[in-house]
């Protein structure tokens, strides 16, 4: 197989688009396109609902809106089919005004969430003199966050589907926001770097369970943008902490990040108790039948299974699940990667040209901006998709023609960055490179998790939650020997070493694109589809 003819078909999947379409409609377009089976981003199970649909006008077919599908039962809740949620129950038909309100909310969660988890080493050098200890102890303040935001996403996703995603969201935002407290009156590094665990811990919920409310609230030919809102909030929120939070290290005490991000997560924490309602369906459901005194209707839900699923499976499935283990552990690389810039971008910039600590952190807008313009682009990826569903079959593996491409922007930029970081090079020529990282980093997640969720099926939130633990691993052990790796090789070795890795792994997405079916095939876990067209 060739890359060349593959790139091709890329490109041209937009072409035809455009062409056939005009530039005016290709947005109304792409929303047709997400009307697909096989979405962009990975679809949230729901409980077996029947949604009433009342209107005034049945004989105008314009006049009704989109029904939503039913989807099949969960086991934590058999529900009886004569039992329905109104239209003015069912969060995909609030109104548009209403629906937005909720999404920035949940969006401003995750950003805050985000925020935090890098904001803490723009203070890295005032922590170590304020509280005497050495830059890899300090450090572990981003590592113990990264490890409680890991395994906290493990317990919350499945407790969410019993309790609901808001009094999830309303308890542990809450106790996120107490944990800064913690943090910025911390009075040794010990009890820093226990609060920044447990900080982590109550925040992943924020992340973990955000987007399953975005796809409670939009239809799958209005979620785009709301999703890809969600998107440039995980990502931008740990690339622009630390532009902010060099300059409050540098005009005020390093306990001033922990109060900004105090006050940033009060104000949102006060929205979700006040403005944020109940999205996820089987709650409301169950909720509408306890009103009723039905409650034998809905049955009990069974924790113990769930939780005990949730926690064991994941690791069975990442260990001998091919696909899973290799696309796992390159999300992980590249996460962590991203979490060692965070290191790594100060010691070049502040030791290598003795810049500031806020025109240091001025050194991550190349990332930001690249991850900037995939956001902006990540619709445009369903024309892409659509493309090869059609010429494929409806297989996961059409998720993956653009990755093989994106994948090289990985090394590409690492090769760039450390062999133009340092003087005489011009400065501006490392912070261009962090561009083609960032404009890679968020359509491979996404569409990686996507390939995930359809090649599992029903396994595939299992599926996400082993990608999401090893991920934290990588990002919070990265961090701790991007200093000696950096000093004792340099920048352009040490970045090098990177790039070497990364470049290893770039074959990932075209190899799973080639052999994808035949490793799905000897997969207990596979979730059948279409007539594979190598097999």
């Amino acid at each position: 197989m060739q890359l060349a003819p593959l790139a091709f078909d890329v490109l041209c999947g937009c072409c035809i688009v455009v062409h056939s379409h005009g530039c005016r409609d290709i947005t109304t377009y792409i929303c047709q396109l997400n009307e697909t089976p096989y979405p962009l981003l990975p679809v949230f199970r729901l409980e077996r609902i029947n949604y009433r649909r009342q209107t005034g006008n049945t004989g105008d077919m314009n006049s009704v809106e989109e029904q939503p599908k039913p989807a099949s039962a969960d086991a934590m809740f058999p529900t009886g089919d004569h039992l329905v949620l109104d239209v003015k129950e069912n969060p995909k038909t609030w109104p548009t005004t209403k629906k937005w309100v909720c999404t920035t909310i949940v969006v401003m969660m995750t950003a805050t969430v985000a925020w935090c988890s890098s904001i803490y080493t723009a203070a890295l050098p005032d922590i170590m003199q304020d509280l005497g200890c050495s830059q890899i102890v300090a450090t572990l303040g981003v590592t113990t966050f990264l490890l409680g935001f890991g395994f906290g996403s493990l317990l919350f996703a499945p407790l969410s589907e019993i309790w609901g995603r808001t009094q999830i969201f309303r308890l542990t935002m809450g106790l996120f926001v107490a944990f800064q407290i913690g943090c910025a009156l911390a009075p040794n590094i010990t009890s820093l770097i226990i609060f920044r665990f447990f900080a982590g811990f109550f925040g992943s919920p924020t992340v973990s369970n955000s987007g399953g409310s975005i796809t409670d609230l939009w239809p799958q030919s209005n979620r785009s943008v709301p999703m890809a809102c969600f998107s440039a909030a995980s990502f931008l929120g740990p690339v622009f902490a630390p532009v902010v939070g060099g300059f409050i290290s540098q005009y005020a005490p390093w306990r001033w990040n922990f109060w900004v991000v105090l006050i940033l997560s009060g104000v949102v924490y006060v929205a979700v108790l006040f403005f944020l309602p109940e999205t996820y369906p089987t709650k409301l459901l169950y909720d509408k039948a306890r009103r009723l005194g039905r409650e034998n209707e809905i049955g009990q839900p069974q924790v113990c299974q769930q939780l005990r699923s949730s926690l064991t499976r994941p690791w069975l499935m990442l260990f001998t699940e091919p696909i899973l283990f290799l696309l796992s552990l390159y999300m992980a690389f590249i996460y962590g990667i991203l979490y060692l810039d965070f290191t790594a971008y100060p010691i070049v910039y502040k030791e290598t040209r003795d810049w500031s600590p806020g025109m240091a952190g001025l050194s991550f807008l190349g990332i930001g901006v690249g991850m900037t313009l995939a956001t902006i682009g990540s619709p445009y990826i369903n024309v892409i998709h659509r493309h090869f569903v059609l010429r494929l079959g409806p297989n996961p593996e059409a998720r993956l023609p653009h990755l093989i491409i994106l994948a090289w922007l990985i090394p590409i930029s690492l090769f760039w960055f450390g062999w133009s970081a340092k003087p005489p090079t011009h400065w501006i020529c490392g912070i261009i490179a962090g561009a083609p990282f960032g404009f890679a980093i968020i359509p491979l997640f996404l569409g990686i998790m996507a390939y995930l969720t359809d090649c599992y099926g029903p396994y595939g939130a299992s599926a996400l939650a082993a990608n999401g633990v090893l991920r934290s691993i990588f990002g919070a052990v990265f961090p701790l020997f991007a200093q000696d790796m950096y000093k004792g090789l340099g920048v352009s070795w040490a970045t090098s070493v990177l790039g070497f890795v990364s470049l290893a792994m770039t074959p990932l997405p075209w190899m799973f694109y080639r052999y994808g079916p035949r490793i799905r095939a000897r997969s207990k876990y596979h979730q059948k589809t279409a007539a594979d067209p190598w097999d």
